[in-house]
């Protein structure tokens, strides 16, 4: 052992005269110890060791921010709003629809005949590629504003309208989907009652006026709107076919709903 690791012990007093003079002797692994915790106190804020653990301390932030709007950015899209597209899809589809038709209609004139037949399709038996398309259309359009209903229903916030008018709007895309599949295959016959083959869009139509009245009730949406839905309605119900007209105002009338809502 060196001499500086060897202390003389303090006397204790005339109770210890007996004992021998003893050596306080510091092990080397304490003595180490002590070193390390005065270098780690000498660590001043000048110093470099301190500037470097200083600069490595934040250098995670840069990385969580990444990951927390990576997760947000992830969150948006798995919640895209739909209905802005359905909004102008579903008029536009209507308007489609009542265009075909009109054409498909030109064959009841004289000299015009079997303009409705073009082509032809199998599937269709008597009936022609205009009439099949035309109820494509026509179902695609009614679907559409199902879809738009259960979307605009999800926007209420107050009035428990969401669920039966989504149900109510589905069963009516259904039914119109149901009925025009029947008349393709044959299933059906052409003297089929009126509010068995328009019912379903007109269940769908309900549907989505109710949704409609409460979003502007809730002050989600235009009284001007309002209107001009009740005057595409009151269009489509007139016996002259003006559906493309009815499509028409009905897209100006759901423009306000063409831009994504606000956080609720």
């Amino acid at each position: 052992m060196t001499p500086s690791t060897l202390s003389p012990a303090r006397p204790t007093g005339p109770s210890s005269a007996h004992t021998p003079p003893a050596y306080a002797v510091t092990p080397p692994r304490a003595q180490a110890s002590r070193s390390a915790s005065a270098a780690t106190i000498d660590l001043r804020a000048d110093s470099p060791l301190a500037t470097s653990a200083t600069a490595s301390a934040p250098a995670t932030a840069p990385a969580s921010a990444w990951v927390s709007t990576h997760a947000a950015s992830t969150g948006t899209r798995t919640t895209t709003d739909r209905t802005p597209l359905l909004a102008l899809l579903a008029p536009l589809l209507l308007f489609t629809y009542g265009i075909v038709d009109w054409v498909d209609g030109l064959d009841n004139l004289d000299g015009l005949r079997g303009l409705g037949g073009l082509g032809g399709v199998a599937a269709a038996r008597d009936q022609g590629a205009l009439s099949v398309a035309a109820g494509v259309l026509l179902v695609l359009s009614v679907v559409g504003f199902a879809w738009l209903t259960t979307s605009l229903g999800a926007r209420l916030r107050h009035l428990p309208l969401a669920v039966p008018t989504s149900l109510l709007a589905a069963f009516g895309a259904g039914a119109t989907g149901a009925v025009w599949l029947g008349h393709v295959t044959g299933l059906l016959g052409y003297a089929v009652p009126s509010a068995l083959s328009s019912g379903g869009a007109v269940l769908t139509a309900v549907a989505l006026a109710v949704v409609l009245v409460a979003l502007a009730v809730e002050g989600l949406l235009p009284v001007g709107s309002l209107a001009l839905a009740s005057l595409a309605a009151a269009i489509m119900l007139l016996p002259w076919s003006l559906s493309p007209l009815a499509s028409l105002v009905l897209l100006i009338a759901l423009a306000p709903l063409t831009h994504p809502a606000g956080p609720s």
